[in-house]
């Protein structure tokens, strides 16, 4: 797949861009604010437009370069494939307890209690139980995942847009204290904007914390 030998770096340099575009657009916001009310110079408001602006199509375009890789390794490979959750619950369940019996083991030899470690017992029905619970809870969960992130992508390209058309209007404006139509229509823009930006952002964090594209 394109890309795929960079893929942490790729995801590091959109986690990076997605920082900056939550970070501009809430302070575009802000600024804005002040603006209408005269109080921050047209200069300053336009240049942090370029700058988020700049920060999401940066962010969109590593998040396109990402996108083979996570449609594969994570969308198919895991979120969309029920057999690979429910395998990687019972593993990481006895991943833990190995570490917890390793622990124990280690306790009884730093207080001098000698005797061979007992061999793990096998599961009993509660257990099995309470692991196919916290597979299936995670099957549906990876569902919702999917379909967030299939509507973050497209609200992101609203975002892109809608971050172009507050620059547009920035740029035609006015640089003295601006008419009140174009301060609401510039406010109204920054906070599609902004709202979007923080969404995708929580969205991105959710669908890596279920599966990372750089953790294959």
């Amino acid at each position: 797949m394109l890309f795929e030998d960079y893929s942490a770096l790729l995801l590091v340099g959109h986690a990076v861009g997605a920082l900056l575009c939550v970070a501009l657009s809430t302070h575009l916001l802000v600024w804005l604010r002040r603006w209408s009310r005269g109080t921050v110079r047209h200069g300053s408001i336009r240049r942090f437009a370029v700058w988020s602006a700049v920060a999401y199509a940066t962010t969109m375009l590593l998040g396109m370069a990402l996108y083979p890789t996570y449609k594969v390794r994570v969308r198919a490979e895991y979120l969309e494939n029920p057999t690979a959750i429910s395998r990687a619950t019972e593993e990481n369940a006895e991943a833990a307890r190995r570490a917890m019996a390793r622990n124990q083991e280690s306790r009884r030899f730093r207080s001098g209690i000698s005797g061979s470690a007992k061999p793990l017992p096998p599961l009993d029905v509660d257990q099995r139980q309470t692991i196919e619970i916290r597979a299936d809870r995670k099957i549906t969960r990876a569902a919702k995942l999917m379909r967030w992130f299939d509507v973050k992508e497209h609200w992101s390209a609203l975002g892109l847009i809608l971050a172009g058309a507050l620059l547009l209007l920035l740029w035609v404006a006015p640089s003295e204290k601006p008419q009140r139509g174009i301060a609401r229509s510039t406010l109204a823009l920054a906070l599609a904007s902004a709202a979007i930006a923080w969404s995708a952002a929580i969205i991105g964090v959710l669908v890596t914390a279920a599966r990372s594209v750089a953790g294959i």
